[in-house]
């Protein structure tokens, strides 16, 4: 499909332009400034495709959302024709003490690469930086540690344009009038603040449409559902929902239906898990933002074999490189077009 070919190019112009600026630093007469600010890096170069036994470690927020599962799918696709090659995955059960734990035992044991989704970017940004000075490139996904903290890259879905998106679309179909609300995930994450500041600032656009509430459900369904429980108790004419993700929105189209309230209230998520995806079929939600999560991990896991397999570390690059991912708005209009093989 068109967006697989996209999001293939996106890596590859990534990958192309990781090298250029690596090969300019090469160039450079200052030796400093072949060095990043965090310090030096210890890596080796070793060749995943010629035999040499590779260990890459995935750790999760947490590893039984259907994201997480998409990108551990989409990793684990890309390295399975290798059996020198062993993925294992960690899930920080939405902790990020034990993420750092979880990458201090990474460390210790020497894997070669780390694919992270980081649960506390300031918390995670110390292990970052350990890892990468130990040689280990580390790979962020979707969640990334603080933007100071330079690594080896960042594969994320849109988070701002996400939000934008959402709000445009749920305007609409709202005949761009009535009260809403927004159900929030963990507060302080950058894609969690990206997300809701793109859909408040379209939003801000339709002086009709009025965001009565926010309350965060830390993106978790259950709790999601308590949150538009307390939404519908309080506020006896709302017509819309946006939840920072399909979990979350999942959830309060459950909510909703338990009300009797099921297609009475404009629900969208931002995700486009096959859940979710099913919902807009049946028409509980409205809409979501979809990005492909097993191409997503495909692609943190050809970064993570590309760093393994050059002499390249961090300490070459000025800024942490970044794969954004191409979204899709759907609704119940185009959601027949998101093929079965591409429901994760």
């Amino acid at each position: 499909m068109m967006k697989k070919a996209i999001a293939l190019m996106m890596t590859t112009a990534m990958l192309m332009s990781m090298t250029a600026g690596i090969v300019s630093a090469d160039r450079r007469e200052d030796p400093a400034a072949q060095t990043a600010a965090a310090g030096e890096s210890s890596k080796q170069r070793l060749d995943p495709y010629a035999g040499d036994e590779i260990k890459i470690a995935y750790i999760a927020h947490d590893i039984g959302t259907p994201n997480n599962q998409g990108w551990k799918e989409g990793i684990e696709r890309e390295c399975g024709s290798w059996s020198n090659i062993k993925v294992d995955s960690y899930g920080a059960e939405e902790k990020a003490e034990n993420q750092v734990q979880i990458m201090t035992d990474c460390i210790n044991q020497g894997y070669n690469a780390i694919i992270l989704q980081c649960s506390d970017g300031t918390a995670l940004a110390p292990s970052v930086r350990q890892a990468e000075e130990a040689g280990i490139p580390v790979i962020t996904v979707n969640l990334d540690c603080s933007s100071d903290t330079i690594h080896s890259a960042l594969v994320m879905a849109v988070d701002y344009d996400a939000g934008r998106m959402a709000a445009e679309k749920m305007a609409e179909q709202l005949g761009e009038e009535g009260d809403i609300a927004i159900i929030q995930g963990v507060p302080g994450l950058t894609r969690t603040d990206n997300l809701e500041q793109g859909f408040r600032d379209t939003i801000a656009n339709y002086p009709n449409i009025n965001i009565v509430d926010a309350q965060s459900a830390s993106f978790q369904k259950d709790t999601a559902m308590t949150v538009m429980n307390s939404f519908l108790q309080s506020y006896e004419n709302l017509k819309g929902v946006f939840a920072i993700n399909d979990a979350m929105a999942e959830g309060a189209a459950l909510a909703a239906e338990s009300a009797n309230k099921k297609g009475e209230i404009c629900i969208w998520g931002a995700d486009g898990e096959k859940d979710a995806l099913a919902m807009i079929e049946s028409g509980d939600m409205a809409g979501t933002i979809y990005t492909n999560s097993w191409d997503e991990g495909s692609t943190a896991a050809k970064i993570a074999l590309l760093m393994i397999g050059s002499e390249y570390s961090y300490t070459c690059l000025t800024e942490t490189p970044k794969v954004i991912m191409e979204p899709i708005v759907v609704t119940a209009e185009n959601v027949g077009d998101i093929a079965e093989e591409d429901r994760w």
